[in-house]
């Protein structure tokens, strides 16, 4: 149903609405008694019976002493009939509806009806029209079936709240990956990033844990310089050549790599943005062992100085698209392969990804910690949580958004359109919730539309039994 239907089934529905309220505060008004009126035309057509019963026993015996008794008339007698003065109360006239189907001059009429009365169709012409309490128990008729998704202030402020907190701790806490100078601007970098990048630190947990895995985990996929790969993959350097093979992806390479590994190949992305797939001596292996050992390739390299990228990042290399960002004094914008490039060599790895992950986490953590003890306070059910879930998924959404919103802004205003201070994190935790929140929107539209499919189904039913 279009919008202009859906305002004219409004209008309508709210000009009757008015008509039967105005009708059930009139019969509230008469103070009509049926019973007693009853009782008292009884009375009367007993006395008149009694009454015509004399007046014919006069006439009878005045016609036997020859008295010439003329005819009744009967509209007169019915003239001389004792009247009962009855109450008149106002009329009300009840609008004339046309019977021939025109919804058209249904909606005119009833548009003027509820212009007559000073209803405003641009809001809801029915929380104007219907009694307060009659709205209340609707809504709460229709929360109880279908959930209650409204917010109320405390959901606004706890979602700015979460969003906020979350720019802040953007700000303060995530910042950039390293002390690093960009366009003659120094910037402090994380403090949390630069304790898990700690050399020595790193150096003894990769020692202590993962160096074993080197031996074990040789791969197809892991060509540092482009000429080993038979010059094939332009921009190839040991600084870079894990961001530029797909199988060293946290993500991707668990299918690439994998695949990779089966095959004896290595895919590449080259520093013009091309995907480069080169064959090598290495022996395919079967699934099962290219899982394990992609599993300890990963290991062996993520507490290396160079680390490895953060999940799917790999991917911003992909042809040459523009960025918005500079990287040079003279302001030219570069694509996001240079970009990339330029981030990951500047600490921007799997290390500063899970820095960065504090922001997503803290805003989720304060919205469905508050959605949780809000129900838990309101004895709510598991099935009432579950009808309300697309209220969750909303407000999920507007504090990733805020908080999305936040990172932006810090990197423009606050680090100089340093690309390094984008939450990366932050980014990627969108797409989830915006595909949860429609999802939600989704299914309750259609618990709802069923809802009305039922009521429709049951009302016609009824009108064909009658």
């Amino acid at each position: 149903m279009s919008g202009d239907q859906l305002s004219a089934a409004a209008a309508v529905v709210a000009y009757q609405a008015v008509t039967l309220t105005e009708l059930r505060g009139l019969f509230d008004q008469v103070e009509f008694d049926l019973t007693d009126v009853l009782e008292r035309e009884l009375r009367v057509s007993d006395t008149l019976d009694s009454v015509e019963s004399g007046l014919d026993a006069v006439r009878a015996r005045l016609q036997a002493m020859g008295v010439l008794v003329p005819a009744q008339d009967s509209q007169s007698s019915a003239a001389t009939t004792v009247s009962i003065e009855t109450p008149r109360y106002p009329s009300y006239a009840v609008p004339i509806v046309s019977t021939h189907g025109d919804f058209d001059q249904l909606v005119r009429l009833a548009e003027a009806r509820l212009d007559l009365l000073g209803i405003d169709l641009a809001r809801d012409p029915l929380q104007q029209v219907l009694p307060s309490g009659q709205i209340a128990r609707s809504l709460r008729s229709y929360a109880e079936e279908h959930g209650d998704v409204s917010w109320d202030k405390t959901d606004w402020t706890v979602v700015l709240v979460a969003g906020v907190l979350a720019t802040l701790l953007d700000v303060v806490l995530v910042r950039i990956p390293q002390d690093s100078t960009f366009l003659g601007e120094k910037y402090a970098g994380s403090p949390l990033t630069k304790w898990l990048q700690d050399n020595d630190r790193a150096q003894d947990i990769h020692d202590q844990f993962f160096k074993r895995f080197e031996k074990l985990a040789k791969v197809p996929y892991d060509a540092s310089t482009t000429k080993a790969t038979r010059g094939l993959v332009s921009g190839m350097r040991p600084a870079t050549h894990r961001l530029q093979s797909l199988g060293h992806d946290p993500a991707l390479g668990f299918l690439v790599g994998v695949a990779d590994l089966m095959h004896g190949t290595g895919t590449y992305i080259d520093k013009a943005g091309q995907l480069v797939q080169v064959a090598t001596e290495a022996t395919s292996i079967d699934l099962i062992n290219a899982l394990i050992t992609q599993v300890r390739h990963l290991l062996s390299d993520v507490y290396t100085p160079a680390g490895l990228q953060p999940p799917l990042f790999s991917l911003l290399q992909l042809g040459q698209v523009d960025s918005p960002f500079a990287l040079g004094p003279s302001g030219v914008k570069v694509p996001w392969t240079d970009v990339a490039r330029h981030m990951y060599t500047n600490g921007y790895d799997l290390r500063h990804f899970f820095t960065m992950g504090i922001t997503p986490g803290v805003v989720s953590a304060i919205i469905r910690g508050y959605w949780l003890l809000k129900s838990y306070a309101t004895d709510g059910t598991v099935a009432q949580r579950k009808l309300e879930h697309a209220k969750l998924t909303s407000m999920l959404l507007l504090g990733h958004t805020i908080a999305t919103s936040g990172t932006l802004l810090k990197t423009g205003l606050l680090f100089g359109m340093n690309p390094a201070a984008l939450n990366y994190n932050q980014i990627l935790a969108m797409a989830p919730a915006t595909v949860a929140w429609f999802q939600e929107a989704i299914a309750r539209d259609h618990r709802i539309n069923l809802a009305l499919e039922r009521e429709w189904e049951f009302l016609l039913n009824t009108h064909g039994q009658e």
